[in-house]
């Protein structure tokens, strides 16, 4: 004997299925990743990707203040597939609607606005891009392993892997650079020795 289902049943089981799937839709889904007391920066993921690729992001900058929000910049797709990105000793202006990823964003100075950002879209080196933000102006940092922070003098640190000159014993070692805000390396610090050491020791 086949039994009716009443309406009413089959309603609630359509009406919790679109509610559970409502839920699970974010629009425009905004993740923070620095803030002041005054300002924040958000990433919005405007063209979402695979696990091999880079989504399109958005730097959002929100006025805690006035609530006001303004798109300071929008990452642009590449294909780079690079092995090795040498470092430098010197910024390299760049357009600032050229920036290829977004995953991390410093806030190095508030007047004049100035960041750092990062992001990886080759997933191996990391780009960095020192950003004044009112000015709207872009500078690439050569270094492939990311920003690690300030010294007492106001200057900036950034880590970067070298490839050990021995061809026999190989491998990478870590190289740090220190920039002044004019993008010019004063110091620098090579780890090199310490692995070639352990190698002549033994």
């Amino acid at each position: 004997m086949i039994r009716s289902i009443p309406i009413q049943f089959i309603l609630l089981l359509l009406l919790g299925r679109c509610d559970k799937a409502n839920k699970g839709v974010r629009e425009d889904p905004q993740e923070i990743l620095a803030e002041t007391d005054s300002i924040a920066f958000y990433r919005g993921i405007v063209t979402s990707a695979d696990e091999y690729e880079n989504p399109e992001c958005s730097l959002i900058l929100k006025n805690k203040s006035t609530g006001m929000k303004s798109e300071i910049l929008r990452t642009v797709y590449s294909d780079c597939h690079s092995w090795y990105i040498p470092d430098g000793t010197s910024f390299v202006e760049v357009p600032v609607d050229s920036i290829m990823a977004l995953s991390n964003v410093f806030i190095w100075s508030e007047k004049p606005l100035q960041i750092i950002v990062e992001g990886c879209p080759d997933m191996r080196n990391k780009f960095s891009y020192f950003i004044d933000v009112s000015a709207r102006k872009a500078w690439w940092i050569p270094a492939n392993s990311g920003f690690i922070g300030g010294t007492e003098e106001g200057l900036m640190i950034f880590r970067s892997y070298r490839y050990v000159s021995d061809p026999e014993i190989g491998g990478r070692f870590t190289f740090l650079q220190i920039f002044n805000e004019d993008g010019d390396m004063v110091d620098s610090l090579s780890l090199e020795h310490i692995i070639l050491s352990k190698y002549q020791d033994n």
